[in-house]
């Protein structure tokens, strides 16, 4: 099971531990190598204070045939650096399961995690397989462990793990710590020193694709503002299409839910289904609406009016939106075509479609040599098909090298015929250009990233037939309310 949650210090008690596990066999690693955009540090070891002091962390160290030694930590200055170390000294024909630090956030602490996506740390170590545990405390659920693997060198790297990477261990796990990382044995190994070094670990946010804002819409949507009455420019606007999200281009309301209320704003009487949340305003009386994908602030809904059938006015102001006409010709004309494959197509489709100025996505195959496929046939690797989406665009808002950019962006393009968990040329990184534009674009893209140093794997390829998906696949995390498992958004360019 994936960890959907969302942490805030108001409801548990958490322990955040790194973990070496002394076991053979590889696990994933989930490096990165750019800077996320907005980190909550919960510990440099000193540096931002200008002494070693740190936050209290406790050594783990478990001897499955000797409990008489224990890991030391201590505060090192290493290349430079000042950091954790976690050391043990493995005696000779002694079994050691792990070696680890942990620290316990509790809930007096002034470390409030509520909206971050992930933990990010600074490492290295002697020993390859190791781990980040999270344990969750709550009177509702008791103690749940999370875990995700990484895999330490002797060279210092930078992880990013999406909360969505953390597994589950299994319920009934007994409450002693030591217990519950007893995980693997490395029996009779030599006597030797098994260490970690940690530098800095926290919380991070990822980096969010929204549209530009004026100032007048920042002052309603960010700053929670209302414009004057009878001011909007859809307040008497009844074409047939749909309103959107102005700051992140989400479905809200379809035009059918619309009705003259006279109150001086918009007004609906129902929203599209999951696209609005409610909550309590500041003010203690009134219920706030905001978009349930950015949180951005619409207006304030009201019950009991009778003003239609279904008992609801959404006042919704019309600096919040924009809106999409529902005219096949007119939604279509001018629009622009784009071909990408980059792994599991759910999580290419994903960030596609929170990009402003996308109209459409639809999930597909292309690049084989099979009329027709099916997903149970391009699984089996054999008919040469890559998992890929087909992206129609606004270029009025959106260009074919910003969705390029988003491409590589939302994906390791330094995998080969692979993406995270998934293998398979199905799954390999791939271009399908439509014309000699898109070609040259794709390929200077590709040129910038080799003198960043960057491992490029990407295939640059002209488009040939692109083959649909099943329904069931379209729009897969909209549907499923999931989150994607190996595509995460990091800036590059």
């Amino acid at each position: 099971m994936k960890m959907q949650m969302e942490f805030t210090r108001r409801n548990w008690l958490l322990y955040l531990a790194l973990v070496c596990l002394v076991t053979s066999g590889g696990l994933t690693a989930h490096a990165q190598t750019t800077r996320p955009l907005s980190n909550l540090t919960i510990d440099d070891f000193g540096r931002s204070r200008g002494h070693t002091n740190s936050l209290n962390w406790t050594s783990i160290a478990d001897q499955a045939k000797d409990n008489s030694t224990a890991g030391s930590n201590n505060f090192v200055q290493e290349s430079g650096r000042s950091c954790l170390n976690i050391k043990e000294l493995v005696p000779r024909n002694k079994s050691l399961t792990l070696l680890g630090t942990k620290l316990v956030l509790d809930n007096n602490s002034n470390i409030n995690t509520a909206g971050y996506d992930g933990i990010y740390l600074r490492a290295k170590g002697t020993i390859g397989p190791a781990s980040v545990g999270i344990w969750i405390e709550s009177e509702q659920n008791g103690r749940r462990l999370y875990q995700a693997p990484i895999e330490l060198k002797n060279r210092w790297q930078e992880f990013r793990l999406p909360l969505r990477v953390f597994r589950s261990m299994p319920l009934g796990m007994p409450a002693n710590d030591r217990e519950t990382f007893r995980i693997a044995t490395f029996p009779n190994i030599q006597q030797r020193t098994v260490e970690i070094f940690l530098d800095e670990i926290g919380f991070y946010k990822e980096r969010k694709m929204y549209n530009k804002l004026t100032r007048q819409q920042q002052q309603i949507i960010i700053r929670k503002g209302t414009e004057r009455p009878f001011s909007g420019k859809y307040n008497d606007h009844y074409e047939n299409g749909t309103y959107t999200c102005a700051r992140c281009s989400a479905k809200l309301y379809e035009s059918t839910s619309k009705f003259k209320s006279n109150c001086g704003w918009p007004s609906f009487d129902d929203e599209i289904e999951g696209a609005v949340k409610r909550q309590r305003d500041a003010d203690g009386v009134r219920i706030e609406i905001l978009c349930n994908n950015c949180g951005g602030h619409l207006g304030h809904v009201f019950l009991g009016e009778q003003s239609t059938p279904k008992n609801t006015r959404h006042c919704v102001n019309s600096l919040s939106m924009n809106f999409r006409p529902a005219t096949e010709q007119q939604e279509q004309a001018g629009a622009g075509k784009a071909i990408f494959a980059s792994g599991c197509f759910w999580g290419t489709e994903y960030y596609f479609n929170k990009a402003p100025g996308v109209i459409s996505t639809t999930v597909g195959y292309t690049g084989g040599h099979v009329d027709n496929p099916t997903y149970k046939q391009v699984c089996t690797d054999r008919t040469g098909h890559a998992e890929a989406v087909e992206v129609t665009y606004d270029p009025v808002v959106i260009s074919y090298e910003q969705l390029a950019k988003l491409f590589f962006e939302t994906h390791d393009f330094t995998q080969l015929n692979r993406q995270g968990p998934d293998i398979g040329t199905q799954y390999r990184t791939e271009i399908f250009y439509l014309d000699e534009e898109q070609k040259e674009i794709a390929t200077q893209l590709i040129q910038t990233l080799k003198t960043k140093r960057h491992s490029v794997k990407t295939k640059v390829t002209q488009a040939d037939k692109f083959w649909p998906g099943e329904e069931y696949h379209q729009d897969y995390y909209d549907k499923t309310k999931k989150l994607p498992y190996c595509h995460v958004y990091r800036k590059i360019f």
